[in-house]
């Protein structure tokens, strides 16, 4: 399509209010028409806190609404399916969260409705995950360049201290199975996404799982309920492109750092999250040295930029396709079904 996109959110959390609405905002001829959440004095004040005209009281307005040409879906993975589908059966073009859904066969059924759309010029694309987004092309780079040889082994480690206290609610974080399913423990499938681009997608996983604190209060002060996921993850995945994957997930440490490692037969190569600071060195130097960004390689947050771009045919394909939440989500289960088994677990 030309001339001016108008988008309509469904689903206004804090993700959208600190990233997603600033984005759209940004872009030249894109305006926001709408905007729905689950309880609507939240969405009248983020309509208010952002300028945007109109408060539905119902996603399934803003589906059938004349002044809306695509939808950003920004709910809980439970609800995405029923949006989304709904939404590319009306034509309107679709940005969904990064959690695709909450098992694979809902994804999957997503993926095909979106391949459908497609051929009646209707796209959909997912938010890339957002840790490590800056510096992502320039470690592609590094892959794709040869700087580290064979590349043999990568391992990630997602690290903080918010479930370090037993004491913590449940309600300080994503706990509810009913929204969220029961494969994606905190951000395991963000990081898994993080690494795909320079590994390849994971052929068989084996995974281990670990709660140190059984129970948790619902709410401060509240009852105490069994805690629905675990507090340490670890998954070891063998790769399209033959090296090995360690995802390592535990937030219950306290001084952990998040970051990426790559390690290939002449050089390495670390990311650190905090200040998307990189690191590398070639065997026989001293040792690892911040790297600075290039700016060819540099990837500033223009998400909702690109897809708008995609609305527009200015660009052919996402940088995160449904494709891709359909492979994150058969990881995730993958590695689900091995913690539980204790064995190795072939992805389809």
């Amino acid at each position: 399509m030309t001339g001016r996109v108008r988008v309509g959110i469904i689903g206004a959390g804090g993700w959208t209010v600190s990233r997603v609405l600033p984005g759209f905002l940004k872009v030249p001829d894109c305006e926001v028409t709408v905007v729905a959440n689950r309880r609507r004095e939240t969405a009248e004040k983020v309509a208010s806190q952002f300028g945007i005209p109109r408060v539905a009281d119902d996603w399934r307005s803003i589906v059938a609404s004349d002044d809306v040409d695509a939808v950003f879906i920004g709910t809980p993975p439970s609800a995405h399916k029923e949006i989304a589908l709904a939404a590319l059966a009306a034509g309107k073009h679709v940005l969904c969260q990064t959690r695709i859904a909450t098992n694979a066969v809902d994804a999957i059924e997503m993926h095909n409705a979106a391949e459908w759309a497609r051929a009646r010029e209707v796209r959909a694309m997912l938010v890339p995950p957002g840790p490590f987004y800056r510096g992502r092309r320039f470690v592609a780079h590094l892959v794709a360049s040869g700087f580290l040889g064979r590349l043999r082994h990568v391992q990630a480690f997602n690290y903080n201290s918010s479930l370090a206290d037993p004491s913590t609610p449940l309600s300080a974080g994503r706990n509810d199975v009913d929204l969220y399913g029961p494969y994606n423990a905190a951000q395991l499938g963000l990081t898994y996404d993080v690494m795909t681009p320079w590994t390849g997608h994971a052929r068989r996983v084996l995974a281990q799982r670990a709660t140190f604190t059984a129970e948790r209060p619902l709410t401060p002060g509240g009852p105490m309920a069994k805690t629905p996921y675990p507090d340490e993850v670890t998954v070891i995945a063998e790769t399209e492109s033959g090296a090995v994957q360690m995802n390592v997930l535990n937030w219950a440490v306290h001084f952990g750092e998040s970051r990426v490692e790559l390690y290939g037969e002449t050089a390495t190569v670390a990311y650190r999250l905090r200040g998307d600071a990189i690191f590398a060195a070639r065997a026989g130097e001293d040792g690892l040295r911040q790297v600075p960004i290039p700016p060819e390689h540099d990837s500033p947050w223009l998400v909702e930029e690109e897809f708008i771009r995609l609305v527009r045919g200015e660009i052919e394909e996402p940088s995160f396709s449904f494709w891709d939440g359909v492979k994150n989500m058969q990881y995730l289960e993958a590695a689900y079904k091995s913690a539980l088994e204790g064995r190795w677990v072939e992805l389809v």
